[in-house]
């Protein structure tokens, strides 16, 4: 495995190169907690979390010592654009803040999942685990859960993507703070887990 990177004086990166079996880059990885339990089942990969808070990152720095792990303190929005096009096997975004995922702001997010499109390696994929929650904080209908899930799809399908797999919820291997906190909830807060490939 050989990794080029230049640094930024922002404290950022600029990815320059990758040789690498598998690269894995979670946009937002909070803490690491999901980060390093995948690399630690998967050490044949590299696998790279970018997160814009710094104590969080500082967090994850100090716990997390596995020789496949990048961590990245940056804005993944500025970060992806400067990887090579067709080198990224998977991104994972669990989720996302609203103003990348929402339906009001569609337009706003839709250009960068655009940009992570053109990333992904042909058969790459981008997993997202995200929410839907009632503005008044009432339980979520399963019409309403599925008008949205076929919203969300379609958006995705107009970016390039081809929708593979759907579930309700989180992967179970997938934990951190805020899925074990959103899964206490079920009723009012409905997460979805879709699998979207680069064909």
């Amino acid at each position: 495995m050989r990794l080029n990177f230049s640094r930024l004086n922002a404290g950022g990166w600029i990815f320059l190169s990758i040789f690498s079996p598998k690269l894995v880059v979670e946009l937002g990885m909070g803490d690491g907690t999901l980060l390093e339990t995948l690399a630690k089942c998967d050490r044949h990969s590299t696998y790279i979390g970018i997160e814009l808070n710094n104590e969080q990152c500082v967090q994850a720095r100090s716990r997390i010592t596995l020789s496949n792990v990048i961590i990245m303190n940056s804005s993944f929005e500025d970060i992806v654009p400067t990887f090579l096009d067709e080198s990224i096997d998977q991104f994972i975004a669990v989720l996302p803040d609203p103003a990348l995922i929402d339906e009001k702001s569609e337009e706003r997010w839709k250009p960068f999942y655009r940009s992570a499109y053109s990333k992904l390696k042909k058969e790459g994929r981008l997993r997202l685990v995200t929410e839907l929650t009632d503005e008044l904080l009432q339980p979520v209908s399963d019409d309403r859960y599925s008008a949205w899930a076929d919203w969300l799809k379609s958006c995705f399908i107009s970016l390039g993507f081809t929708p593979v797999g759907q579930q309700e919820g989180a992967p179970r291997q997938y934990l951190s703070r805020c899925i074990n906190q959103f899964s206490g909830d079920p009723e009012r807060i409905r997460m979805i887990t879709l699998d979207l490939l680069k064909q």
